[in-house]
């Protein structure tokens, strides 16, 4: 899956995959954001071996965004993006969450 992650977020993300033992690859791409014509950052490609999962309830933000969940490895954390692929946050449930 590709994923667009600020660029001052990729050095955490790039850790925590490193970390789970992910395969990724960081591309050469970086896009800008902009926002009224003014650029307000950066993002870099990242295309990472997850797989898809339902986004866990107490990280769901409603209807207002529509929101993917990819587990890592371990099945402690969680990558969630917007429909689009865009970095939303890493995230580790709470202990008991699943209950």
């Amino acid at each position: 899956m590709k994923i667009y992650v600020p660029n001052e977020e990729l050095k955490r993300v790039s850790e925590a995959l490193t970390g789970e033992k992910v395969s990724f690859e960081v591309a050469d791409k970086v896009y800008s954001l902009m926002v009224d014509g003014k650029k307000i950052g950066e993002v870099t490609e990242v295309t990472a071996q997850v797989m898809e999962t339902d986004v866990p309830v107490i990280f769901d933000r409603g209807p207002e965004i529509t929101m993917r969940a990819f587990r890592l490895p371990s099945g402690r954390k969680f990558l969630l993006t917007d429909v689009n692929g865009n970095f939303v946050s890493l995230v580790e449930p709470p202990a008991g969450w699943e209950r």
